[in-house]
């Protein structure tokens, strides 16, 4: 089921009740539109009771100083702490990892979600699938 979004590509399968995203890019000029719609997949987990987060960030890229990105996915994280979320799976390429901006939101949040990387959509969907 797509879900209708302007911004972003938002793709739920409730029979696994796992959410996919397609990551947002990054600029410098619009860290407030990727701040909106990291709000709305917030919004979806939520309102979708998601229990699984798919991210796929092999395409994204960003541009903004690493202070600024590392200050939008904690907002992004500390929202996520008020739903019902217990895994994101994170496809990622060796240059969209970004491990430590990534830990370091994770501390700070207390994100109890389980977070893992891969590097196909097929291995997330396998590791989300094993409740």
């Amino acid at each position: 089921m797509i879900i209708p979004n302007k911004l972003i590509k938002l793709d739920y399968n409730p029979a696994r009740d796992v959410l996919s995203v397609e990551w947002p890019d990054f600029h410098y000029y619009s860290a407030s539109e990727a701040t909106y719609t990291l709000d709305i997949i917030v919004e979806t987990v939520r309102q979708y009771d998601v229990k699984y987060l798919l991210t796929d960030t092999r395409k994204s890229t960003v541009d903004i100083p690493k202070p600024e990105y590392k200050e939008i996915i904690l907002k992004f994280a500390k929202n996520l702490t008020t739903t019902r979320l217990r895994k994101l799976a994170r496809v990622v390429t060796e240059s969209t990892r970004r491990l430590k901006p990534i830990r370091e939101v994770r501390q700070e949040a207390q994100l109890k979600v389980e977070i893992k990387d891969f590097y196909s959509v097929e291995e997330a969907l396998d590791w989300l699938a094993s409740k």
